[in-house]
Order: C-alpha cells, then structure tokens, then sequence
C-alpha cells in the first residue's frame, strides 16, 4: 500500500492559496446556534468533540464525540490539517448545523491568514472564530484600554486576561472584529475560555479518561 506522507511547505502553500477564499467584511444574519471544537489524543488517536449551544442563552443542546486516526503530527502554523478531519466530522453529527463555530486555535492572527478557525470556517462556509492561549503571530497594539492583534497592518483580533492568563481572540471567517468582540463577550460564563470550547475541552478529557485511563489533553 501506498504510503502518503505530510508535505509542509505543500501545505502552507495550500493556505496562500485558499486565503483568497475568506469572505471578510460582513457578519453573519443571525446567530442562534454557537458550536465549539475541541480535540483530546490518546495512542494515536485523536477525540474530537463537537459542543452546540443555543445562543444567547448558552443552553447546551447536545454534544458528539468523533474518535479516529490522527495522521499529520503538530507543526505551529499547520494545526488544521492534524485536526480539521476530526472536526469536520463532528460537524456532520450535529443535528442542528451551528450559524458560528468557535475553534481552539487562531484565525487570522496567523503568518499565512489561515489558522484553523478561518480554515475551518472556509471550508464549513460559516462564521468562525478563533480562541487561542498563546500568540501564534501579529503584533499587539493597546487603544483605548483594549489589546489588538495586528498582523499587515489590520486589526484582526484581540485580547483578553482570563485568571492567571491570556486568551488571544481572532477573525476566521464570515465576522467582523466587533461582531467577534460582542459574541466573545455573550460567550463567557466565568471560565478560562468561551462556554463553547470550555465544554467541549473538558468532554474532551473524560473522553480521554475513559478510552485511554489517563487525564490531561496529550
């Protein structure tokens, strides 16, 4: 058999390419349905939790788990293609398709513009943003008491001091930067992360717990 392997700079070639495809500028007509993403690994295998809530109240409707074979190994810049499979299956379980998907991960604020909430939301054709816990790339502006991404040039996003850290907030795909400031906002409920990805990382781990016998998210 035929044995394919991961090609990086093919990849990052890819996102120079799709970039094209990011629709920026506009917001999405409404937003009753928020999804969050969040991946857990175990022997080679990747856990993939989907969350849905409806929104603005953040009434969890349900949950999916997708477990399955994780082939790309983590490269900075690249986490898309190790996790947007498992993801994009988790998104075809739900059984009401979310108006916004909330990504463990950058958007924008990325060295090619195509971290994996705008990847995901490309490829979904829907609103997405990115909550990463470190900075990926960009430069970071204060104006008016508020801290921005800026990467070219443009204010791509934003950030936020959670307990003892920072969450570094940025555009996927289909939302405007204060359209993604107000939803953030409407999101967090008192944890280290928006609801969304907040449960979905914790089902994340018990699901890990249970398959592997081990905690924590590697």
């Amino acid at each position: 058999m035929l044995k394919l392997t991961f090609n990086p700079s093919k990849a990052s070639y890819l996102q120079k390419k799709l970039v094209q495809m990011v629709e920026l500028g506009k917001d999405p007509p409404r937003i009753d349905y928020v999804a969050g993403f969040d991946l857990a690994y175990c022997r080679g295998k990747g856990i993939a939790v989907a969350t849905l809530f409806k929104y603005p109240s953040l009434k969890l409707m349900e949950y999916v788990v997708v477990v399955g074979e994780v082939k790309v190994p983590y490269i900075p810049g690249l986490l898309a293609f190790r996790e947007s499979p498992l993801i994009f299956k988790a998104f075809e379980k739900l059984s009401i398709k979310p108006d916004l998907l909330v990504l463990d991960g950058h958007g924008l604020a990325h060295p090619r513009k195509f971290g994996i909430a705008t990847h995901v939301g490309v490829a979904l054709n829907r609103s997405s943003i990115g909550v990463a816990k470190k900075m990926l790339y960009g430069e970071l502006r204060k104006v008016e008491g508020v801290e921005y991404i800026v990467v070219d040039g443009k204010y791509v996003g934003f950030t936020k001091e959670v307990g003892r850290g920072k969450l570094y907030v940025s555009i996927g795909n289909k939302i405007t930067l204060p359209k993604v400031m107000e939803v953030f906002n409407k999101l967090m409920r008192g944890h280290n992360l928006p609801e969304p990805t907040y449960i979905a990382d914790r089902i994340s781990k018990e699901m890990r717990a249970k398959y592997c016998g081990v905690k924590g998210k590697r």
